[in-house]
């Protein structure tokens, strides 16, 4: 991924940031299992890192904007399924964090995507669990395309941004 990002201003301290993804489809581990959201490439990063391709690790204490978009679908199966999505810190459920997204009938895709204000302390890490009672729904990638031409599909893109 080709990302510009400016040089601070003299004198100001660079914010840490990060943008990581996932490049494959993550499936669903059960009906009552929490699935953890992978991370397998780093597009760049600075201060923020991931640790055991999950834990979204910060390296200065701080306040930060996480966001992330997962690419939800069905493998099989009628009518709405439900996921659900939350966060973590330091392996520890953060409340009030869950949120919900309906998928549709089989081949049907929805986006999830929303954003957390964290605060974190030097070597604290996040990270993102999904579920669904049906087996079927899964987090989707999808290969570059043709006619017309179009990048990857990430099956997962998280980003990370300290809040100056």
């Amino acid at each position: 991924m080709a990302v510009v990002v400016n040089n601070p201003v003299a004198g100001r301290i660079a914010a840490n940031y990060g943008m990581f993804q996932h490049n494959a489809t993550l499936t669903n581990g059960g009906a009552t299992t929490a699935n953890l959201m992978l991370l397998n490439t780093t597009d760049f990063a600075n201060g923020i890192s991931v640790v055991d391709t999950s834990k979204v690790t910060i390296s200065t204490g701080g306040v930060y904007n996480l966001q992330f978009s997962a690419q939800f679908s069905r493998a099989g199966g009628t009518g709405f399924s439900t996921a659900e999505v939350w966060l973590a810190k330091n392996g520890t459920n953060v409340e009030e964090t869950n949120g919900q997204v309906n998928i549709p009938n089989s081949g049907g895709k929805t986006i999830a995507a929303w954003n957390y204000l964290i605060q974190a302390n030097a070597g604290d890490y996040f990270q993102l669990y999904w579920s669904s009672t049906d087996t079927s729904v899964e987090i989707y990638y999808a290969a570059a395309g043709t006619n017309p031409t179009r990048p990857v599909t990430p099956s997962l893109i998280v980003t990370v941004t300290q809040v100056a």
